[in-house]
């Protein structure tokens, strides 16, 4: 048994270390951590302080438009300049060139560029219709207060029933990240895995490892060896997301804000997801001997992954619907959409309970599966191997 053990364990030591000298590993973290820091400040400038609204006043306009731009801009956290234009067409020609967001004739016409922005249209509506009530209170000889009352209401009072959760945007916002790097890491490093039993099946390494240890060994030690490589950029990606939010104060982010428990859950399911697809990704690879075969092949577990990835997205905004609930407890799925909904909040226990016995299930007998089809395909070289024909190999 120690014996076996130590041979697993060494072929998982061989492929980490082998894998994690390798170009494509190289390069694809240097991609991935230049990408954040680069990306970080774009968008901590972005959120800090979007720029003002650009608003051409074309003939006349009201000395007190401006001020009341200001008021309504102000609601959404944002600046507005007014420029005025003598010559219509000038105006146009700086809205075709995204110098203006918009242009006001006279009072009485608004001119986008294609569509009409939502909430700029507030603003400009709110000054002009401010002017209009205005000026018909004047018209009707209301004293300066009975007038602010018409053009500026008392606000009405308000509460809430439940105390707001300082620390749910924060975890949603972790959460989403944690779904990125689920996916990008699961889809990489099963890459990962399909490459190693390719190249190994194609150069006959696996021929001299096969005279010394058993296939599930190999199988099962290329899924620890590469897995734990991508923990490790898990943990990297994770921390240069981290450096990022706290650097440049994207949305006032930290670590606690964020929470452990996100931390704690994207690791676990990072774990399982990535082994039962890594088994996946093995079995495939035993099937096929080129390189260029690769590509057609990996689409099956990429079908699988996709789905989940754009559910846990959906989840994020409603985590309990009927499709979330159900993608979070059954596999391919739940390794993506599950952590999302637990960041989130509202899971029930038995729901976890289902998602964990139901993905146990399928990861056992996935490996089951996946270390026979590996069995009977790793030594056939040539065309590509029918899972059929690889389960009966492995039978014989």
């Amino acid at each position: 048994m120690k014996r076996s053990f130590a041979q697993t364990w060494e072929i998982a030591r061989r492929d980490l270390v082998q894998r994690a000298k390798s170009k494509a590993f190289l390069a694809t973290s240097l991609l991935v951590v230049g990408m954040i820091l680069v990306l970080g400040p774009l968008i901590a400038n972005e959120l800090d302080d979007p720029p003002p609204y650009r608003v051409g006043v074309v003939g006349a306009a009201d000395e007190e438009f401006g001020a009341y731009l200001d008021v309504a801009a102000a609601s959404f956290e944002r600046d507005a300049v007014i420029e005025r234009f003598d010559d219509l067409a000038a105006a146009e020609q700086d809205l075709e060139f995204g110098d203006l967001n918009v242009i006001v004739v006279d009072g009485t016409e608004i001119i986008w560029l294609e569509e009409e922005s939502s909430q700029l249209n507030s603003v400009v509506l709110f000054a002009l219709q401010s002017i209009e009530r205005r000026d018909i209170a004047e018209e009707l000889g209301l004293t300066s207060d009975e007038a602010l009352a018409l053009l500026a209401p008392p606000a009405p009072e308000f509460r809430t029933l439940r105390e707001p959760d300082p620390e749910a945007e924060p975890r949603r916002i972790g959460a989403l990240i944690g779904s990125i790097l689920l996916y990008t890491s699961i889809l990489m490093f099963g890459q990962f895995v399909m490459m190693g039993v390719v190249e190994e099946k194609s150069s006959r390494v696996v021929e001299v490892l096969l005279s010394r240890v058993r296939p599930t060994q190999i199988l099962v030690g290329k899924v620890i060896g590469i897995g734990l490589l991508g923990l490790a950029q898990l943990a990297l990606l994770g921390a240069v997301v981290w450096f990022t939010l706290t650097q440049f104060s994207i949305a006032d982010i930290s670590l606690a804000d964020i929470g452990r428990d996100v931390i704690v859950q994207v690791v676990f399911w990072y774990l399982v997801g990535y082994t039962f697809f890594a088994v996946i990704y093995a079995a495939l690879g035993a099937t096929i001997s080129r390189q260029e075969d690769m590509q057609s092949v990996a689409l099956i577990p990429v079908a699988l992954l996709i789905p989940g990835y754009f559910i846990a997205l959906l989840s994020l905004e409603d985590p309990n619907t009927t499709l979330s609930r159900v993608a979070s407890m059954v596999p391919p799925t739940s390794p993506l959409v599950m952590p999302m909904r637990l960041a989130v909040g509202g899971v029930a226990a038995w729901e976890v309970a289902v998602a964990l016995t139901l993905l146990a299930a399928a990861s056992y007998g996935l490996i089951r599966l996946g270390g026979r089809v590996y069995t009977g395909a790793v030594l056939k070289l040539g065309p590509k191997v029918k899972l059929r024909d690889a389960w009966r190999a492995a039978g014989q």
